[in-house]
């Protein structure tokens, strides 16, 4: 019966079997467990000093996680990246390749528009922009306005569209446009002479209103220094002499209202003086 020889290495290091004792024999498997290959030899073989057995001696088949690794090392050392795992085309995960002129095509990187703008004062000098392309504006002095080319064919008056304004701002002031000067008589009022004739007279007051303000006095009441002020009325009662106070009321004139002056004074008799007489009473 047939012998089939399996040479099986584990925890012992890895690699085939190499180095001056051992022999192998063509065709003969040696199985790697810990290094994940599988290797087969080339010749009947007996390492000896003079030719010891080594790795060129087999063919190696290493296991899936070790070529995906060997993969990944190879493309790292190769500076490939990522790209290098992807299909070109235009699909999602694809890498997009370059056309004949050496760009993307328009179906990956839409048409990047450059808006140039060019004032013109005439119609036929904005139709005869030869240069201007899709997204370009013109600029009429003419008309005041600002024409978008909104499709290629700058020569045709329909290919530009105008740039609108917003229609709640002021067009004109009492028909005027630009720097705008207005006076009271422009806007149908009376001139200004008139007016400041008004506001410094009491004209636009009614005889009601003027009686009122006549009837407004500016009063003032003033006191000395240390004039204490009282909290309540009861605590005002009970630290003031009854009928104690004298009151002149004084208007002066000179102020337009009149201003009026409260004096008080202290009533000579409800107080002690140098010349007073206290009476003891009768025993």
């Amino acid at each position: 019966m047939a012998t089939i020889q399996i040479k099986r290495r584990t925890t012992a290091g890895t690699g085939p079997l190499t180095g001056t004792s051992g022999s192998v024999r063509v065709g003969e498997p040696l199985v790697d467990i810990g290094g994940e290959h599988l290797y087969i030899a080339k010749a009947n073989k007996t390492g000896t000093s003079v030719n010891p057995l080594a790795a060129a001696d087999y063919v190696a088949f290493p296991s899936v996680t070790k070529v995906n690794g060997q993969i990944d090392t190879k493309i790292n050392a190769l500076n490939l990246g990522t790209a290098a795992t992807r299909n070109t085309g235009t699909g999602s995960g694809n890498i997009p390749i370059l056309d004949s002129s050496g760009k993307l095509v328009d179906t990956i990187i839409p048409k990047i528009a450059i808006t140039n703008t060019f004032v013109v004062a005439t119609q036929s000098a904005m139709l005869a922009l030869s240069t201007a392309q899709e997204g370009d504006i013109a600029v009429r002095t003419d008309l005041n306005k600002s024409f978008i080319l909104k499709t290629n064919g700058f020569s045709t008056l329909a290919n530009w569209q105008e740039l609108l304004t917003p229609t709640d701002s002021v067009q004109s002031v009492n028909g005027k446009t630009g720097t705008v000067t207005i006076s009271l008589s422009e806007l149908g009022g009376v001139a200004t002479g008139t007016y400041n004739t008004h506001v410094s007279s009491n004209l636009h007051l009614t005889q009601d209103q003027r009686d009122i303000i006549a009837g407004v006095i500016n009063s003032r009441i003033a006191g000395a220094g240390g004039v204490s002020y009282i909290s309540s009325l009861d605590a005002y009662n009970s630290a003031v002499i009854p009928a104690g106070l004298k009151l002149f009321t004084e208007v002066d004139t000179t102020y337009t209202p009149n201003r009026i002056y409260y004096r008080l004074g202290i009533d000579t008799d409800k107080v002690l003086q140098p010349s007073s007489i206290i009476d003891g009473g009768t025993y």
